[in-house]
C-alpha cells in the first residue's frame, strides 16, 4: 500500500476547527510525495503540512515494519510533545479504523514501542546536542532544523546512527545565515547527498491570504511566507547590513564571464 493510500485510509488529523477528520493530503503534501527521495532538505513556508505528513510516513513504518526506529528531533520541548501527540492520534485512528489494538509496551512522553513487531518511535529536542548518537535509526526527521542551538554538532552525531538505507528528512523555515543556510547552499550545489526542495507560500496560499499576512507581519513576512529560497534566509534573522539592500544587490548581480586577456 502506498503512503498516500495508507494515510488517507487509516489516519485522522485535527483540522483548524479542532475536530478530528480523515487525513486527506493537500496539494503540497501530494507534491512532496512525488519529489521525495529519502534524503531530502525541505525549505518551506509556514503551516503547509510537512510535519504532519512526515510523522504519518514514519507512523506507517512503526505500525507495519519490523524493528524500525523512527526518530524526530524538534527545536524545543513544547514542539516535541506536540509532535508525539499527533503520532498518538494517528495510532488511535488506525486502531479504530483497522479494528485492531497496537500493543504499546512503552507509551511515554518521548517514546513509543510496538511490542508486536519491535518498532520504536522516539521524540527528542535539539537542546540535547548528543541526542540519537547511540541509537540505530531507520527514519530521521529534523524538524525546524534552522532553529537548532547547534545544528552542526547534532547533525554530525545523529547522522552516524542512521542505517545505510535509512530515510533522513530535514524540514525547516529559514532563520538567517547559519549552518542550515550553509547546508542548503551545499545541497543545491550537489555536495551533500541530499535533495534540496523549496515550497514557496505563493504556490499554496491565496493572494488574499498572503496580502493579509504581509500587513500583519511586516518585515517578518518573508521569513514566514517566502516566495523563493533566497528570501527565506536573507530576510530572516538579524544581519549586519540591510537585508533588503543585500537582496537588491544579489538580484542585480550577473553571472561571471570568462574573457580572454590580450597582453601587448
Amino acid at each position: 500500500m502506498t503512503t498516500k493510500d495508507f494515510v488517507e485510509k487509516y489516519l485522522r488529523i485535527v483540522n483548524k476547527e479542532g475536530g478530528e477528520v480523515p487525513f486527506i493530503l493537500n496539494s503540497i503534501q501530494t507534491q512532496y510525495l512525488g519529489d521525495y527521495t529519502g534524503k531530502d532538505f525541505i525549505l518551506k513556508a509556514r503551516q503547509q503540512g510537512f510535519s504532519s505528513l512526515i510523522l504519518a510516513m514514519f507512523t506507517k513504518d512503526f505500525l507495519t515494519k519490523e524493528n524500525s526506529r523512527s526518530v524526530i528531533v524538534a527545536d524545543i520541548a513544547d514542539n516535541a510533545s506536540e509532535l508525539l501527540d499527533r503520532v498518538k492520534l494517528y495510532i488511535r485512528a488506525f486502531e479504530d479504523i483497522a479494528q485492531t489494538k497496537v500493543p504499546l509496551k512503552y507509551n511515554s512522553k518521548y517514546e513509543l514501542f510496538n511490542e508486536a513487531i519491535g518498532s520504536r518511535y522516539t521524540i527528542g529536542t535539539a537542546d540535547n546536542r548528543d541526542f540519537g548518537r547511540s541509537k540505530t535509526i531507520t527514519n530521521l526527521h529534523l524538524s525546524e532544523f534552522a532553529f537548532y542551538t547547534d545544528a552542526q554538532k547534532l547533525f554530525a552525531g545523529v547522522m552516524q546512527a542512521v542505517v545505510p538505507e535509512g530515510r533522513v528528512i530535514i524540514e525547516t523555515t529559514g532563520n538567517g545565515f547559519n549552518f542550515a543556510k550553509e547546508f542548503w547552499d551545499k545541497t543545491k550545489l550537489g555536495e551533500t547527498g541530499f535533495k534540496g526542495l523549496f515550497y514557496g507560500a505563493d504556490t499554496f496560499y491565496s493572494k488574499e491570504f498572503l496580502d493579509q499576512k504581509r500587513r500583519e507581519l511586516g518585515r517578518y513576512y518573508e521569513q514566514e511566507y517566502p516566495s523563493n529560497a533566497l528570501d527565506a534566509f536573507l530576510t530572516s534573522g538579524e544581519t549586519f547590513f540591510s537585508a533588503l539592500a543585500l537582496r537588491d544587490h544579489l538580484q542585480r548581480a550577473k553571472e561571471p564571464q570568462m574573457i580572454d586577456l590580450i597582453y601587448t
